[in-house]
């Protein structure tokens, strides 16, 4: 090894992943990567991203409890991970496709739409005649007396015309007629079944939980999803000692993974209340978001295993039991990992909504009604910001997804340099017909939800620590249907991402045999942390004291809210008839006093910067200088 590479490498880390249905499964073997020289320790994610945050963190948990003795047996959670994509390459129990297509069973009231949907993605790459007649074949083939019916009425006396004469031209006429007359008939019926059974399955197509007559109950999503989890952090052999059957049956929670110091995030989008939450939510002092939230069992029932809904009705948060049917949302500790993963994976039509019920304050009559949580990926699709500080103890990696025109092999991009990555990735799309149309609205869609984590991903400080992977259109997305050797042609993208966070962040010796040491190290990122603070520090603290000039000696001079008259106003500060220190500590004795302090001593360091315009710590410090603004706490 060269005695050029860095002096410091750090030994944990944070990691997020962007949201993007089957594109997750270039996750698995990233996470492994990264897990052979890190210890995960604050791991996010949306959508897609957070099964796989979720599975890091289950992963992470099982090995923390079998290095600190609680259990007997290691459930080897990374390797686990590692082999879940051949696993999902499998063929399902039931002979419909792969394990991976079996995760999502539709309503067998709506198996007809999610048929001719998968089609239509299985005819991708086809002539557009075979991408016509993929679906209609479907369609008709599964409502033939509804399209017998509109063939017979759509020639109504046509045909005794037809059958009476011996031209050709009258029967291919009759013919046509028939034939519109099916497809109207079946896309009729479809859409009657659309609009009554959808919004009764939540809005989407899967529940992600089995019916009662399926042969392989296990593969459904939620159902699957919930067991593998357990698995991967051996909670069945960790509460295995319980006596009572709830808690020995208790799902993986957030509190067992705090509990090692693994903090688990991810996003969810409540479209009743038109807005983004980050769940667990939270219910500390500076936000209190779970109080207001509410289950209803027989809702539950239908999208969570019996031993999950079981678990939340006996470990309601604290308080008054309402006796009309409503729970109490547990506290953020006591919440399954899996309900926040199901809350944020809710991709829309496919999989149903999950709903939480609330009071609307503004409203006279104070009742609960129901809030409807979707995929997270509608209003943060790549939450970059997540675990975000003033001076980054450790460094948080974001896995990307984008969009590639297949022109360059290269599908996995990092920055060379502290140059690279500034400029915006370009989408390109055809410029003429349908596929312009098409092109066009998609991309407004993409801007108007991810245009966020787009232009953060470009900032100093954010951009030397996301690892880009490039898809084409068949490469994930919506494709359920994808071969073998094209998942696993994805997974080797995820490998190779996690081996480049290992390179340019980890333990030398967890490189990979022959690597060379990247300037892109943890030690830069220090710097560059370190150099963006002061600069956004030193704007901020000019911008306060250009304030506080300008007003001072008029009537909006700032100081009057340190007089004591100030209790008249909202928010006052406590203490304001005592502003001085004590003279034995030198500890100010209120809050107005320290408050009135600090203000002071901000003040003071504006002035001094002022006093070095040359020495600005603006002066040589990475571009773009993002600028500190207040924001929601999301």
């Amino acid at each position: 090894m060269s005695d050029s590479r860095q002096t410091a490498f750090a030994r944990e880390c944070d990691l997020i992943m962007k949201g993007g249905i089957t594109s997750g499964i270039v996750y698995p073997l990233a996470i492994t990567e990264i897990a052979k020289a890190f210890r995960l320790r604050s791991i996010g994610g949306t959508s897609a991203g957070a099964i796989a945050a979720a599975a890091a963190a289950a992963a992470e948990l099982g090995r923390q409890r079998y290095q600190h003795g609680e259990l007997n047996n290691d459930p080897g959670g990374f390797a686990e991970i590692e082999r879940l994509p051949a696993h999902l390459c499998m063929p399902a129990a039931e002979g419909r496709g792969t394990k991976l297509l079996a995760l999502f069973k539709p309503r067998s009231s709506l198996r007809t739409l999610f048929d001719t949907f998968i089609a239509i993605l299985e005819s991708k790459g086809r002539s557009p005649g075979a991408r016509v007649f993929a679906p209609l074949k479907v369609m008709l083939m599964r409502h033939k007396p509804t399209a017998l019916i509109g063939a017979l009425l759509a020639g109504g006396p046509l045909w005794w015309v037809a059958i009476n004469s011996a031209s050709m031209l009258v029967w291919l006429w009759v013919l046509l007629f028939a034939a519109l007359g099916s497809l109207v008939a079946v896309l009729g019926r479809m859409a009657i079944a659309a609009l009554r059974e959808l919004p009764a399955n939540g809005f989407g197509l899967c529940s992600g939980m089995p019916a009662a007559e399926d042969k392989a109950p296990h593969e459904a999503l939620t159902a699957w999803l919930t067991h593998y989890l357990d698995r991967l952090s051996g909670q069945h052999e960790y509460c295995a000692g319980q006596t009572d059957a709830i808690e020995c049956g208790r799902p993986l929670t957030f509190g067992d993974l705090r509990r090692h110091g693994i903090d688990l995030q991810m996003m969810t989008t409540c479209l009743s209340m038109a807005r983004p939450f980050r769940l667990p939510f939270r219910d500390d002092d500076k936000v209190r978001e779970n109080n207001q939230f509410h289950f209803r069992q027989e809702e539950f029932a239908k999208l969570f295993p019996q031993p999950v809904v079981a678990w939340m009705s006996a470990h309601q948060r604290p308080g008054d039991d309402r006796g009309d049917g409503y729970l109490r949302l547990p506290l953020p500790d006591d919440l399954p990992v899996i309900v926040a993963v199901r809350m944020s994976l809710s991709f829309p039509l496919l999989l149903s909504a999950v709903p939480l019920h609330a009071v609307d304050y503004r409203k006279a009559e104070k009742k609960l009604e129901r809030c409807w949580f979707t995929d997270g990926g509608i209003s943060s699709n790549f939450p970059i910001h997540f675990f975000d500080a003033a001076l980054p103890r450790r460094p948080t990696f974001g896995l990307d997804l984008g969009p590639t025109d297949g022109a360059d092999a290269q599908r996995v991009r990092f920055p060379r340099n502290n140059g690279d990555a500034r400029l915006a990735y370009w989408r390109r799309f055809p410029q003429t017909g349908l596929p312009a149309l098409r092109g066009f609205l998609a991309l407004l869609s993409n801007v108007a939800k991810d245009w966020n984590h787009e232009t953060l991903s470009l900032m100093p400080g954010f951009r030397d620590r996301i690892g880009l992977i490039q898809l084409t259109r068949e490469e994930g997305g919506l494709n359920l249907t994808m071969p073998t050797e094209r998942i696993e042609r994805l997974t080797r993208y995820g490998r190779e991402a996690g081996q480049q966070f290992v390179l340019r962040f980890g333990d030398p010796q967890h490189w990979q045999a022959g690597a060379q040491a990247s300037p892109m190290n943890w030690e830069n990122h220090q710097i560059i942390r370190l150099r963006l603070q002061l600069a956004s520090v030193a704007e901020q603290l000019q911008s306060l004291e250009r304030a506080c000039r300008e007003l001072h000696g008029s009537e909006q001079d700032y100081q009057r809210f340190f007089s004591v008259d100030a209790k008249r106003y909202s928010y006052p500060f406590k203490g304001l008839s005592d502003l001085q220190q004590d003279p034995d500590t030198g500890l100010y004795r209120t809050q107005a006093g320290l408050a009135q302090a600090m203000l002071g001593k901000l003040r003071e360091i504006a002035q001094m910067i002022e006093q070095h315009p040359d020495s600005h710590p603006v002066i040589g410090a990475p571009k773009p200088t993002p600028e500190l603004k207040l924001r929601p706490r999301l």
